[in-house]
């Protein structure tokens, strides 16, 4: 099964190896930022680069730290150092920033309160 927002060949790394089990984490990451903001991950219009990078930092993330022996492992530190990134990234997700336009309203905007007795 294909992943949402990446795909294995977007995740070449001299270092880290990523699985289809990292994107798939990954995906469920991102949908769960997007959430987190009120962002509906269906009405992203894909491919979004915005979003592959941030899959592509957290699969990575998951990678260096599932390769790491010890915890004195070079690769626990560059997981950190990408999850850091990944975060950073994540904050600064938006409807804006994704293309997204805001929800409209049909009415305007104020609800209907009746006053007195009726």
């Amino acid at each position: 099964m294909a992943s949402i927002y990446a795909q294995l060949d977007d995740c070449t790394d001299s270092l880290i190896t990523v699985s289809q089990d990292n994107l798939d984490a990954a995906d469920s990451w991102v949908d769960g930022e997007l959430f987190k903001r009120g962002i509906n991950p269906a009405d992203v219009t894909l491919p979004n680069e915005r979003l592959k990078t941030l899959a592509i930092t957290w699969a990575k993330s998951l990678a260096a730290d599932d390769g790491a022996m010890g915890a004195d492992s070079p690769l626990v530190k560059r997981a950190e150092r990408l999850q850091k990134t990944a975060l950073l990234l994540a904050g600064q997700l938006t409807r804006e920033s994704l293309g997204i336009a805001l929800p409209t309203s049909t009415g305007s905007g104020y609800g209907s309160i009746t006053l007195g007795r009726g």
